[in-house]
C-alpha cells in the first residue's frame, strides 16, 4: 500500500471509486448519492487544502481517497479560528474493511500536524472515528449552526488546548450545493454515469428522494394491473430501516436515468407477511419483485436483466432457492423468468441456486 498526493491525473479514478465507495450508503434523508458529485463541484475550490489530498495505491490502482477543506469555529464575539475538514474519505467495496481508510486519515492527520493546522472537525460514523483518537465536538464545547452537538459531530486536536468552544462553519459552499442542487446533481449522474457505463443497467438502494418516483410507477397504467394495493407497497419502502429492513430494495438506473425498481427478501421472515409458502430456516429460501417503471424503458430486455442482477446478489448471499408467484396472465414478466433459468412447478417459479 503506498499513500501519496493526489495529482491532476488522478480525477477520473478519484470520482469513480467515490461512486463507488458510496453507492450503498442509506440513511434517514439521503437524498442521493451526492458523494462524487461532491468531489466533482470542489475540484479547484479555493477552499481545498491541496497537501492534504491523498490517495492509496494497491495492485497498481487508487483504491482510496480523502480530501481536506478549510472551515472555521466562530465565537460568540464574533472572532473565529480556523480548523480543517475532511470528506469523503472512500474507499473502493472490495478493499474496505483492511485498515486502508484509517491509514490514510492516521497519514493525513500527521501531515496537518506537520503543516501547523490546529484541529479537525468532521461529521462522521459515531462508533468508528473514537478508534482514531477523535472526541465527541461538546467534549470542546463545539456547536454546529443550529445549536446541536450530536454524537457524529467530532473533533481531534493537533494542538493540544487548541480547541476553546464555538460554532462549526464549514465553509466550502459546495457541500450544500451537492445536498440541495438537484438539477446539477442530476446532469452530473447522467453525464457520469453514461460516460462511464454506457449502455448499462445498475442498482443502486432506494433513498428518500426515490419514494415520490415509485408512487407515480404503481400508480402508472402499465404497473397497476400487477403491483396491487399500492399503498401496502409505499409502506414496506417507508418503514424499510425498520419494521421491513429485511426487504432489500434497489432502484434501477439506466445510464444514470432510474427507470424501474427490484427487491429481495428473505421468505424465512416475510412469511410473517404472507401465508403462500412456510419457510423453516433463514438464508435459504428467497423471493424477489421487479417493475420498469418508465414506459420508454419496456420491451428493451432489462426487466430479464434486472432479475439477473438480483440473482447474481442472491447467489453472492449463498441463498439456495428463489420463488416467486407472479400473476400468470403477465406473460413478458414470466418470459423474463424463464430466460434467466426459472421453472413453473404448476403454482410458483421456481429456481434451485
Amino acid at each position: 500500500m503506498k499513500i501519496r498526493n493526489e495529482a491532476p491525473e488522478d480525477f477520473p479514478a478519484i470520482l469513480l471509486l467515490t461512486a463507488e465507495a458510496f453507492l450503498t450508503l442509506d440513511y434517514q434523508g439521503r437524498r442521493w448519492m451526492d458523494e462524487h458529485y461532491l468531489i466533482s463541484l470542489l475540484r479547484g475550490s479555493e477552499f481545498v487544502i491541496p497537501e492534504l489530498c491523498f490517495v492509496v495505491e494497491k495492485d497498481a490502482q487508487i483504491v482510496g481517497h480523502i480530501l481536506y477543506t478549510r472551515s472555521e469555529l466562530r465565537q460568540a464575539d464574533g472572532t473565529t479560528s480556523p480548523v480543517i475538514t475532511f470528506g469523503p474519505v472512500s474507499v473502493l467495496p472490495e478493499y474496505q474493511r483492511q485498515g486502508i481508510g484509517a491509514a490514510l486519515i492516521g497519514h493525513s492527520l500527521e501531515k496537518a500536524r506537520e503543516l501547523g493546522h490546529g484541529a479537525v472537525v468532521i461529521m462522521g460514523v459515531p462508533d468508528y472515528y473514537p478508534r482514531l483518537g477523535f472526541q465527541r465536538g461538546r467534549e470542546y464545547a463545539l456547536l454546529l449552526p443550529d445549536g446541536s452537538a450530536p454524537d457524529e459531530f467530532m473533533a481531534y486536536e493537533l494542538r493540544p488546548g487548541y480547541l476553546q468552544g464555538g460554532v462549526f462553519n464549514l465553509l466550502a459552499p459546495e457541500f450544500e450545493q451537492a445536498e440541495n442542487d438537484e438539477e446539477g446533481f442530476w446532469s452530473f449522474h447522467k453525464n457520469f454515469m453514461t460516460d462511464l457505463f454506457p449502455g448499462e443497467l445498475r442498482l443502486r438502494p432506494l433513498f428518500d428522494d426515490d419514494v415520490a418516483l415509485m408512487e407515480g410507477w404503481l400508480r402508472a397504467e402499465h404497473v397497476k394491473p400487477w403491483f396491487e394495493r399500492p399503498d401496502e407497497w409505499l409502506r414496506e419502502i417507508d418503514q424499510r430501516r425498520s419494521e421491513f429492513s429485511f426487504i432489500k430494495h434497489f432502484i434501477a438506473e439506466f445510464e444514470g436515468i432510474p427507470i424501474g425498481f427490484c427487491q429481495y427478501y428473505d421468505m424465512f421472515y416475510g412469511q410473517d407477511y404472507e401465508d403462500w409458502l412456510k419457510v423453516e430456516e433463514p438464508t435459504t429460501t428467497f423471493s424477489i419483485d421487479y417493475l420498469i417503471g418508465e414506459r420508454a424503458y419496456l420491451h428493451r430486455g432489462l426487466g430479464q436483466k434486472m432479475i439477473s442482477m438480483l440473482l447474481a446478489r442472491l447467489r453472492g448471499l449463498g441463498a439456495k432457492t428463489v420463488l416467486l408467484r407472479p400473476d400468470r396472465d403477465n406473460d413478458k414478466s414470466n418470459r423474463a423468468l424463464k430466460a434467466n433459468g426459472f421453472i413453473w412447478n404448476g403454482s410458483d417459479y421456481i429456481l434451485e441456486l
